[in-house]
């Protein structure tokens, strides 16, 4: 399997500036990502900076998560290598896997997530306000990775069924007495992965096991259905 890692901090406006400092007396350009939140996990992108603006741009309802967790306000610095400077700003180190989810959630599987209150009460409102516009979007982006869902309604339900996996797991894999939650559907069927690719969601669990999201493969070049492994330090 070809050597992919990502290291996932985040930073204070002032911390992010010192590192571009840093970066710019070492000759090595630290890239600002825009538009979207994904495009830092491509493999060709060395080093990058995503800020607090970015997740307000093309993908503002769901950068709602964002916007609704302790990092909001925060840069966050993805790598390709370590930065010792600021190991204690790290929060996962990101590579590729090769597993295989015993089995995906079906369809009452999915509803029974979406119900349970406490996840409810965490939701942010403008997960749901979803313009026709995108919801044409997701739809042309789950047939173009190969699915025959015709109804945005389903995708939905996947997305944030998929989100409330990682925040209540019901769907996960053990190691020894460790639980890691994996993505509960296949990639053309997600939304948002990089909410648990960078902490936002799931963050107590010390290891994840994500699919990359139709976003994710078109503006990162990641491979559909390949999971990511998200290890905290």
């Amino acid at each position: 399997m070809k050597n992919y890692i990502k290291q996932v901090y985040w930073l204070t406006s002032d911390e992010e500036a010192r590192l571009r400092e840093k970066m710019d007396r070492s000759n090595i350009h630290l890239r600002s990502a825009k538009g979207v939140v994904c495009t830092p996990l491509d493999e060709i992108n060395k080093i990058s900076s995503v800020s607090p603006e970015v997740w307000s741009a093309n993908c503002a309802r769901q950068g709602a998560w964002y916007r609704a967790s302790e990092k909001n306000g925060l840069y966050l610095i993805v790598s390709s290598f370590e930065l010792e400077d600021l190991r204690d700003k790290r929060v996962a180190k990101i590579t590729k896997s090769d597993f295989r989810p015993p089995r995906l959630a079906d369809l009452e599987e999915k509803r029974e997530m979406i119900s349970d209150q406490d996840f409810i009460r965490k939701i942010p409102p403008e997960w749901g306000n979803i313009s026709e516009t995108e919801k044409r979007i997701y739809l042309r982006w789950a047939k173009k990775l190969g699915s025959s869902v015709e109804e945005y309604d389903l995708l939905f339900l996947s997305h944030t069924a998929n989100h409330a996996n990682f925040m209540k797991p019901r769907f996960f894999v053990r190691e020894n007495e460790t639980i890691i939650p994996h993505s509960i559907d296949r990639s053309a069927h997600l939304c948002s992965c990089c909410l648990e690719l960078f902490q936002i969601l799931g963050e107590e669990y010390a290891k994840k096991l994500v699919s990359p999201c139709p976003g994710a493969t078109i503006f990162a070049r990641l491979t559909q259905d390949e999971y990511l492994l998200v290890e905290r330090p």
